[in-house]
């Protein structure tokens, strides 16, 4: 068996898969733990079944859907094709559209390959058991020019007929293609096709859960994001959702360069030379008389770059507001733009090595205290606590108390309502740390509150949301920059 899986491989030119891990109970049924199928012990006596069915399972890797990104585009289509959360069907059409793009894709190498991928869909209709299946399996047998099953043309093998007549090389046309095809067959019940996980890399090799999906995290809401995993297999929640979209945020913390010079060997001193430069000792050790030009020497010297020397990393306090009026949740609120500030400053902060603490305010608050756990601290700036805006003074000066020069980063609105009672708190936390404060929502400020808040340190008031994410990252970048040594 492992024999036709690396005769599989070669086909595709060896990519870089690992090997199936084999297994077997004695019921004849040996199990691809990793790859997720079984092979029967009758299909054991047909290599050339066997050799196509191990090639579709490769080309699912290395042609569609491939990566997880391109997953989660085709699941999003599906899901909009479908126009219903039903996560599990999505699944069903993500996995039959890229069953016919990869072999459609084969038939067209050559007269071999047609054979093994027309062999590999006879055994396939075997276990048809649904009107969806058949009607797959009618498309396919037009769309080929093959003989598979006899199934009755419908009216939607005309439909895919015509979505699919494009041909499916163009990735382009994907997701366009994926969610027409739901759309045709979502109101058939679902049969035996498209019934395995959605197949990618990063599933197959154990890293889906840390795999970043930028793209998709930063088209949609959080609710859509969460059902797009869903369809992959893949548990979704909203601290994923704003850690893939930070991955497009790009923090550098500026390197002062040093350099240094190191002795090489000797040349000869000459009178237009500087005298500092005559090495006396050593020249007088090779004659004991001084003829410039002649017995004087000087040592040569060449400088190279040194590896930056780090100042002390500060530690991170994060005051986040999540009061009603910063809207929620949702993309374009002020609390998603907060907190995807947050994230990335907290993150990087977390990669220079400091200590994070991060406090959520509104009517009451979350703490949590100095630590090297990300997790719990975003697990902190991800609540909504959606009430009045009363800032916690005190327990930001306690936290700054216990890493004096921390940096503070607080973002926040100006209709803090407890401002004045809690200014000694942070008028003292301010002296000890660096205090640096956006406030969004410019046009509703008070001039007495600013003249107030700008005694605190540097103060931001920001206008449009969107420009609170380049300001931290300014900031951080600053904050983390290497000072030379």
């Amino acid at each position: 068996m492992l024999r036709i899986w690396e005769t599989a491989r070669s086909e595709w030119h060896h990519p870089q898969l690992p090997r199936p891990v084999i297994s077997t109970d004695g019921s004849g049924i040996f199990p691809f733990d990793n790859y997720r199928i079984s092979v029967r012990e009758e299909d054991l006596r047909d290599p050339l079944y066997l050799e196509s069915l191990f090639e579709h399972l490769i080309l699912h890797y290395i042609l569609c859907p491939r990566s997880l990104e391109v997953a989660g585009e085709l699941a999003l289509s599906a899901l909009k094709g479908i126009k219903r959360n039903d996560t599990n069907f999505a699944r069903t059409i993500v996995n039959i559209f890229s069953d016919i793009v990869i072999d459609s894709f084969r038939l067209e190498r050559s007269e071999y390959d047609e054979q093994k991928v027309i062999l590999l869909w006879r055994r396939i209709a075997e276990s048809a058991e649904s009107d969806l299946d058949m009607a797959v399996l009618s498309f396919i047998e037009k769309y080929w020019s093959a003989d598979i099953c006899g199934a009755a043309e419908t009216e939607e093998t005309r439909i895919l007929l015509q979505i699919f007549a494009p041909g499916v090389r163009e990735k382009s046309l994907w997701r366009r293609q994926c969610q027409q095809m739901a759309m045709v067959l979502s109101p058939l019940a679902p049969g035996s096709l498209g019934k395995e996980e959605v197949r990618s890399l990063e599933i197959l090799r154990g890293n889906a859960r840390s795999a970043p999906l930028a793209g998709l995290a930063s088209e949609l809401e959080p609710e859509e994001y969460i059902r797009c995993l869903d369809v992959l297999g893949i548990r979704g929640d909203l601290k994923r959702w704003y850690r893939d979209q930070g991955y497009r945020i790009e923090i550098v913390a500026s390197r002062s360069s040093r350099s240094d010079t190191y002795p090489t060997g000797t040349s000869r001193w000459r009178f237009d030379d500087p005298p500092s430069e005559l090495d006396v000792n050593y020249s007088l050790s090779m004659s004991p008389r001084l003829v410039p030009g002649v017995t004087t020497y000087r040592r040569d010297r060449e400088s190279c770059g040194m590896t930056p020397g780090r100042s002390d990393v500060p530690d991170l306090l994060v005051v986040l507001d999540s009061s009603r009026s910063m809207d929620g949740h949702r993309r374009g609120s002020r609390t998603f733009y907060a907190t995807l500030a947050a994230f990335k400053a907290a993150q990087f902060a977390y990669e220079q090595g400091a200590e994070i603490a991060a406090i959520n305010f509104s009517e009451r608050f979350l703490v949590q205290p100095w630590c090297r756990d990300l997790d719990a601290v975003e697990d902190v700036l991800i609540e909504y606590l959606c009430g009045r805006t009363n800032i916690p003074g005190s327990r930001i000066l306690e936290l700054v108390k216990e890493r004096k020069g921390c940096l503070i980063l607080c973002i926040t609105d100006t209709g803090i309502q407890n401002l004045y009672t809690q200014w000694d708190y942070l008028k003292e936390a301010s002296s000890l740390g660096r205090f640096v404060l956006f406030c969004i929502d410019e046009k509703g400020r008070d001039r007495y509150v600013l003249e107030a808040l700008g005694s605190l340190g540097r103060v931001y008031y920001i206008n449009t949301p969107e420009d609170l994410i380049s300001l931290v990252v300014e900031t951080t970048e600053d904050a983390y920059g290497d000072a030379p040594v």
